[in-house]
Order: C-alpha cells, then sequence, then structure tokens
C-alpha cells in the first residue's frame, strides 16, 4: 500500500512535530546537565511549556488522541535522535538508503496484509 506524496503543509507539520518532539526530549535531557544554570532556566521553563502545548494540539489533529501511538512515536522519535547523537558521519550517510528500505519493507507488508485479508474474508 503506497500512500501518496505528502503536500507541503503535511511535510511541514510533519517536520515540525518531529522536531519540536526531539527539542522537547533535548531540553528534558539538559535540565540534567552543569549547562542548565539559573539564567537558561526560566527561558527554557517556557519554550518547554509552549512547545508542549503546540506539540500536543498537533499531535491529537495529526495522529488522533490515541495515546499508544503517540508514546511509540515519540520513542522512535527520540530513538532517532539518539541514535543520530552518537552515529559517525559515515553512518548518517547512508540513512536515505535505509529508510528507503524500511518503507519498501512496510509497503511489501502491507500488501501481503491486504492480499491475505482478500482471500480470507476477513
Amino acid at each position: 500500500m503506497n500512500y501518496p506524496d505528502p503536500t507541503k503543509e503535511q511535510l511541514a507539520i510533519t517536520r515540525a512535530v518531529v522536531l519540536m518532539q526531539a527539542l522537547a526530549e533535548t531540553l528534558d535531557d539538559l535540565k540534567r546537565t552543569n549547562a542548565y544554570r539559573q539564567s537558561l532556566k526560566n527561558r527554557l521553563n517556557l519554550l518547554e511549556h509552549d512547545l508542549s502545548i503546540y506539540l500536543n494540539t498537533l499531535s491529537v489533529a495529526f495522529w488522533g488522541e490515541d495515546e499508544e501511538l503517540m508514546m511509540q512515536i515519540s520513542r522512535g522519535i527520540d530513538a532517532v535522535t539518539s541514535a543520530l547523537a552518537t552515529w559517525h558521519p559515515a553512518q548518517m550517510a547512508v540513512l536515505e538508503d535505509v529508510l528507503n528500505q524500511i518503507e519498501e519493507q512496510f509497503n511489501q507488508t502491507q500488501n501481503e496484509i491486504s492480499e491475505t485479508t482478500e482471500q480470507t474474508g476477513h
């Protein structure tokens, strides 16, 4: 099952959600470092609060109120950003190929599920 190419607006919203989620995780992590000084504390708390409101609004609009799905997406974004933070640049160079392979595997699995459903009538 191939999905249509996203519109510019959908792509922008998806990027915003991913980047805001990554930033929210980063701000949370930053609190446990020596860099988190009083001079930054108030600004970062305000930014974190504003991001949280906007991110929740976009997430609900985008994925509904499925808490488990939102947690899976959050964990996925966290895993990707954690990997990118620790990867060697050569590993990042092949990321597009890896993502394309994942998409192909997903589409193949979706097609197999559709064919099985059509054959069994369920």
